[in-house]
């Protein structure tokens, strides 16, 4: 087995979580990410468009958003890391 192989075999093993892993709550961004993803996945002209792309639109979209529209994601995201309070309360953020 070469170095290449190794190198990719170890760092893949690295990156496998624990079954007890939490996930953190999302932001208003990744809410809306996931939202615009769903939106152009369902259009069929669209279903060319990579996922880097897509995420680069996402992001235009994000900055393009008049304030209105960004408060109703930041009110999503904040109901969302309440119910992940709910759902775990002893759960603390430890990168």
């Amino acid at each position: 087995m070469n170095t290449a192989q190794k190198k990719t075999s170890a760092s893949s093993s690295n990156n496998a979580r624990p079954s007890s892993y939490i996930p953190r709550p999302p932001n208003a961004f990744i809410l809306f990410r996931a939202s615009f993803v769903r939106a152009h996945s369902a259009n069929s002209a669209n279903n060319s468009i990579g996922s880097t792309s897509l995420s680069k639109l996402a992001g235009q979209a994000w900055r393009a958003l008049p304030a209105s529209e960004r408060e109703v994601w930041e009110r999503k995201a904040l109901a969302a890391q309440a119910e992940h309070r709910k759902k775990y309360p002893d759960w603390r953020f430890r990168p």
